[in-house]
């Protein structure tokens, strides 16, 4: 009876003395005890459970597990339903300065499920963050404002949160389809890139075929841009080493031309929010394929064509060249190790968009990217990559 007592005044005397450091009462050994619920409280300034431990001779011994505060266990989404008085648990944690006391880590019950308030509250985190996504994807579905995903993480998680968006949209965008990336040209940089270039998921219902229509209200803040793409033509890219053995994975350039909308609310748009909404990706436009091969001579192709946008009246609205801009195969080598980063590899039919070339026209009026364009044809053609006509992918605005 006196262990009890004297127990269950510590209990109390802990309780009431709380707001001294909790880590100054711990050390770092971990200890397990064993017992039955006889209290739970969630409560500030910390949370704790006591629980009644009877050895083989019946001796009761009594132990004190602290926890966090109530108002910060609440913040990161834990309560403390799941501990029943009267119920029987196995608690481990950092063994306290003072007889019979702990720092909780984990709580296994009889049925051996556990809980463990850092996992309760990554697992509370990752459904705030779910609802944030499905809140963005069906605005951005919907040609609504994204809010929301003002948080601080590692670029690969971000990456990892990407990849739930996109299972999010896929219902109404479709599959994956390839990749598209963007930072990689030797122009001023996005304040919301990564310093070494960002990737975004390509699905099937964002492509269009060559020469489709668009309205102006297709989009929010939505432009021209006019773009270069290949397709995978062999797992072996995965492999390669060399320019010319990742040109053999490859089987053709892609004429391609992109609107992409990313209708961010400015107040929360941030490096990690750009990477989640997958770069704001809503339509790509593709020409017929152009085949290559693997030589030296492509490679020199590829490196040096030129291009230019032209309207519906063969005006030429801008011209540029590949040389001095990016290295195409440069590019597609950091698509494939920054995926594989993610365990992931290049699949055969696969496109690959390598970013911008230089050229972006603004669609809707008061744009800070300049005026509306005012053509009904945004016309990319690629002059040096044929022997013959240019290769050419041509966006048409249905006015």
């Amino acid at each position: 009876m006196k262990t009890i007592l004297m127990t269950l005044l510590a209990f109390v005397t802990t309780t009431s003395m709380a707001h001294h450091a909790t880590v100054a009462n711990f050390t770092r050994d971990i200890i397990s005890a064993e017992g039955v619920i006889e209290q739970v409280r969630f409560q500030n300034p910390h949370a704790s459970v006591l629980i009644k431990h009877t050895e083989d001779d019946g001796n009761e011994i009594y132990w004190l597990i602290e926890t966090g505060a109530r108002t910060t266990l609440e913040r990161k989404g834990i309560t403390l339903d799941r501990l029943k008085v009267g119920s029987t648990i196995k608690a481990t944690g950092l063994k306290g300065r003072r007889q019979f006391t702990m720092y909780l880590q984990e709580i296994v019950f009889e049925d051996g499920t556990t809980f463990t308030p850092e996992q309760e509250a990554a697992d509370a985190e990752d459904a705030a963050i779910r609802a944030e996504l499905v809140a963005m994807a069906d605005d951005f579905i919907n040609l609504r404002m994204m809010q929301g995903f003002d948080h601080d993480m590692p670029l690969d998680e971000a990456y990892r949160w990407q990849d739930e968006m996109v299972e999010i949209m896929r219902p109404e965008l479709g599959e994956v389809v390839g990749y598209k990336t963007g930072g990689h040209d030797p122009g001023p940089g996005f304040a919301t890139f990564p310093p070494d270039g960002i990737r975004a998921y390509i699905l099937s219902g964002m492509l269009r075929k060559d020469g489709d229509a668009i309205k102006v209200a297709d989009t929010k803040v939505g432009f021209l841009e006019a773009d270069f793409a290949f397709r995978v033509g062999s797992a072996s890219i995965n492999e390669a080493k060399t320019d010319l053995e990742i040109l053999a994975g490859l089987d053709a350039i892609i004429p391609f031309a992109e609107v992409p909308d990313p209708y961010y609310d400015p107040d929360t748009r941030s490096i990690n929010g750009t990477i989640v909404a997958n770069m704001g990706t809503r339509m790509s436009f593709t020409g017929t394929p152009v085949p290559i091969r693997a030589t030296p001579e492509w490679l020199e192709r590829i490196n040096n064509f030129t291009f230019a946008v032209i309207d519906e009246h063969d005006t030429v609205i801008q011209s540029g060249q590949m040389n001095g801009w990016y290295e195409p195969i440069t590019v597609v080598r950091w698509i494939r190790d920054q995926i594989a980063e993610s365990g992931k590899e290049l699949l055969p039919g696969q496109l690959l968009s390598l970013g911008n070339v230089g050229i972006l026209r603004q669609i809707h009026e008061g744009s800070p990217r300049g005026p509306a364009y005012q053509s009904d044809q945004f016309r990319l053609e690629y002059y040096g990559l044929t022997d013959g006509e240019p290769a050419t992918v041509t966006i048409n605005i249905d006015r």
